[in-house]
């Protein structure tokens, strides 16, 4: 066996130097020195990911005439899985497959894994110690690009905002494309930058950097349309000479490169979405190519600078043409390829359009209600006096002939006994002034007789009254006087209002905007708060013509009675109830109110 040709002190200007490697191979040339200090290496590899993607590739395979034997792959891909280093013995015996990961920013970004032979224990130790060692270097050059990438990405954003703050500052569109040219000529060291945008498929030169119009060469002016037509229609970025090996199509690029004198020319689509809008061309002499970096630092400022300044670009365009463009995207986004789920919607939303405008339905108006006794009875006082009895309050139901109140009449009963002893004495004394044939006392005795008759019945009357009875079987809507027992009550005063317990009116509170849908004699149906489940049947009987504000709307009060009487009926009770008008539409049903709104609008700005 070979022994290792360099110690690992003697090796360490070489890797400083080998950090200093720029050319794209730099991977196998490490790789290269890697192989060289450990002779036991027979086939070595090196994937990583530079990209910072999570997608590995293989970078360098040594030696570069040979392939890429399976084994190391499969050892590859298991330490990119187990994130482990692999030592694996193979069944020759002689030979061992290695493989070491490496990390950057606790990231795994590369693996290198070897095939070598090893006579025992310690060369093997020893050649591994190398691949690791070497492998720190690996690890500090891969650092060493993701800080170059990440310097790269805060410099390209740096410029991206100033531009966006300089297209932003321009007072106008124009201006601020000609600002757009000439700051991407002189971020990219460009000689010439030309914007261009779409117009009805075809693309149309605008601006050109370091002039206050575009080139007034005609034939120019075509060619640099065709080129700038040709990364349109591909909607990729275009690099002549290429920078890969990407199959575009490059041929109106030839052309304007020739007819330039050899110019080196790159165009960059200005995509939206899936929508080109643009492309801007930067053209430069050829010993002067575009460089991947460069290529990428265009395509940021294009792709976030040139949002803006299309976004300029629309804000100053006419109304109709606004409305026009507006119009056009949507049909294009209807009729044109993908967008799947807005075309299934759009044809449900028609079909459904037209399913309710030929469907006829029921034309109800809905309202608030609550259930009203059909009428309301007050049980007043009917004189002056002291309550003596009341038991019953409001709420309670009583059958008629129940008793309501009763007023003490034992002062009345007094004045009775005391008319009837003066009407006796009258009597009497009619009788003897009669008998004795004096007219004038005849007279007078009369009278005081008739008086004492008059002041009975008017007393028997009231003790009759003193009772308060129902006059029909009732619901007590208001009244409590179980507290008052032995005060005074006036006569007038109100002591119960009673309504009839089998006999109910709904009153309905319709909207303004409906009243004159609502006729009487119309029906509907109510359902109630307290009882969801069950719908009562009523007819309209009267609409009041007067309007009342309620919770700040105007409404009229239409009330109506019901078809049947119902033992679940209460006084108080509130629901929503639906008047039924007439067979109409669906979508005039579902309309009424949006189009009604919008008359009263038209009528409001034009009369």
């Amino acid at each position: 066996m070979g022994e290792i040709t360099a110690s690992l002190p003697d090796s360490i200007q070489q890797l400083n130097g080998l950090l200093d490697t720029h050319h794209d191979n730099w991977h196998f040339t490490w790789l290269e020195w890697l192989c060289g200090q450990l002779p036991q290496v027979r086939v070595a590899l090196v994937v990583a990911d530079e990209a910072h993607s999570g997608q590995f590739h293989s970078m360098a395979v040594w030696p570069e005439v040979g392939t890429q034997d399976k084994l190391l792959l499969d050892a590859a891909d298991e330490t990119l899985k187990s994130k482990q280093p692999l030592i694996m013995p193979l069944d020759d015996g002689k030979h061992h497959i290695g493989s070491y990961p490496v990390f950057v920013d606790g990231a795994l970004r590369a693996v290198v894994t070897v095939l070598l032979s090893a006579t025992d224990e310690v060369e093997l130790h020893k050649a591994l110690a190398v691949i690791e060692y070497c492998a720190g270097w690996l690890e500090l050059r891969l650092s060493r690009n993701l800080l170059n990438t990440v310097a790269q990405d805060n410099q390209r954003q740096h410029i991206v905002i100033d531009s966006i703050a300089h297209v932003l500052g321009e007072r106008d569109f124009e201006h601020a494309a000609l600002r757009f040219v000439n700051l991407m000529g002189q971020y990219l060291d460009a000689e010439r930058v030309v914007l261009g945008f779409v117009k009805n498929a075809e693309l149309e030169v605008h601006s050109e950097s370091n002039s206050s119009g575009h080139s007034k060469k005609h034939e120019l002016v075509k060619l640099t349309t065709q080129a700038m037509q040709e990364a349109v229609d591909q909607q990729e970025s275009i690099v002549w000479p290429a920078l890969d090996g990407h199959n575009r199509v490059t041929h109106a690029h030839s052309i304007l490169a020739v007819e330039k004198g050899q110019r080196t020319l790159m165009t960059i689509p200005l995509v939206d979405k899936e929508d080109c809008y643009g492309a801007v061309l930067f053209d430069r002499p050829i010993d002067q190519p575009f460089s991947q970096e460069e290529q990428l630092t265009a395509e940021a400022l294009t792709n976030f600078v040139g949002v803006v300044l299309e976004e300029k670009r629309q804000s100053c365009l006419p109304l109709y043409a606004y409305v026009y463009r507006s119009v056009k995207n949507q049909l294009s986004l209807l009729f044109g390829p993908g967008h799947l789920g807005r075309k299934i919607t759009l044809f449900s939303l028609l079909l459904l359009s037209l399913f309710f405008s030929l469907m006829p339905g029921r034309y109800n108006i809905s309202a608030d209600a609550v259930i009203e006794g059909a009428e309301i009875r007050s049980i007043v006082a009917p004189y002056d006096g002291y309550l003596q009895n009341a038991t019953l309050r409001a709420g309670d139901t009583l059958k008629q002939g129940a008793l309501l109140a009763e007023l003490d009449t034992r002062e009345l009963r007094l004045q009775l006994m005391s008319w009837v002893n003066q009407e006796a004495t009258s009597r009497r004394k009619y009788e003897e002034a009669l008998a004795r044939n004096e007219r004038t006392q005849v007279q007078i005795n009369n009278a005081q007789g008739k008086r004492a008759q008059a002041e009975i019945k008017l007393l028997e009357y009231q003790i009759s009254q003193a009772v308060m009875k129902a006059p029909f079987d009732a619901l007590i809507v208001s009244g409590d006087l179980s507290q008052r027992i032995g005060t005074l009550l006036r006569q007038g005063d109100v002591l119960f209002e009673l309504s009839p317990r089998r006999h109910f009116r709904l009153a309905m509170y319709v909207d303004e905007f409906r009243i004159n849908d609502i006729r009487q004699g119309q029906t509907g149906q109510l359902v109630l708060s307290a009882l969801p489940d069950q719908k009562f049947s009523f007819t309209v009987t009267r609409i009041n013509p007067m309007a009342e504000v309620l919770e700040g709307a105007t409404v009229y009060r239409v009330e109506a009675d019901f078809d049947n009487k119902d033992e679940m009926l209460r006084v108080g009770l509130e629901g929503v109830a639906q008047i039924y008008v007439d067979e109409r539409l669906l979508i005039s049903i579902w309309t009424r109110s949006m189009v009604d709104w919008m008359k009263l609008q038209l009528w409001r700005f034009w009369g």
